[in-house]
C-alpha cells in the first residue's frame, strides 16, 4: 500500500485529470533537478486538483506556468526580504543550493515547497507563509504529507486543517 492508495481512498482521483501529462524530462532539465517520484505520480494522477477546496499542486503542464517559471523567479523575489530580515528566512530559496522549491500553493497564498537537500525522494516539506514569515517543517514526502492533511493526522501552523 502506498501513500497515493491512501490518498485515492480519502480523495478519488478525477476520471481526466487536467494538467497532468506532459514531458518530466523536459521539466526536470527546466530546473536542473530531478522531482521526487511520488510527485509526478501525484500530478499524473490528479493534475491541478484543488484538495479540500484549498490546496493545489503545481502542475507544470497545461496552459499555465506553475512550476517552473515561479520556481526560477523565486530568489530573485526573496532576495530584497531576507536582505532585510535575515533572521526570518531559515531556508534558502531555489535555485540555491538546498533551497525551497514550492510544490503547491493554497486559496490563502501560502507555498507547501520542498527543501531540496540529499535525494528527491527524501525531501522534506516545509509550509511557508510569505507574508508573515511563518514556517513549517514536515519530514514526509508530498503525498504523504498531502494523506497527513486531509486525515487531519498532519497539521501545520501555517494554514488551517482541511475542511472534512
Amino acid at each position: 500500500m502506498t501513500a497515493l492508495d491512501d490518498l485515492a481512498r480519502l480523495v478519488p482521483p478525477p476520471a481526466a485529470p487536467m494538467w497532468s501529462r506532459g514531458d518530466w524530462n523536459e521539466v526536470e532539465v527546466a530546473l536542473g533537478l530531478e522531482l521526487p517520484s511520488d510527485f509526478i505520480q501525484l500530478i499524473e494522477t490528479y493534475g491541478a486538483w484543488h484538495f479540500a477546496e484549498f490546496l493545489t499542486p503545481l502542475t507544470p503542464f497545461g496552459g499555465l506556468d506553475l512550476l517552473v517559471g515561479p520556481a526560477k523567479r523565486l530568489a530573485d523575489q526573496e532576495r530584497g526580504f531576507r536582505d532585510s530580515h535575515p533572521e526570518k528566512c531559515p531556508y534558502p530559496f531555489y535555485p540555491e543550493p538546498g533551497g525551497l522549491l514550492p510544490w503547491a500553493g493554497t486559496d490563502n497564498g501560502d507555498r507547501v515547497c520542498w527543501l531540496t537537500e540529499g535525494k528527491p525522494d527524501d525531501w522534506t516539506v516545509v509550509c511557508w507563509n510569505p507574508r508573515g514569515w511563518h514556517y513549517d517543517a514536515h519530514p514526509v514526502g508530498a503525498v504523504e504529507f498531502l494523506v497527513g492533511w486531509l486525515s487531519g493526522r498532519v497539521s501545520t501552523t501555517v494554514f488551517p486543517a482541511a475542511a472534512h
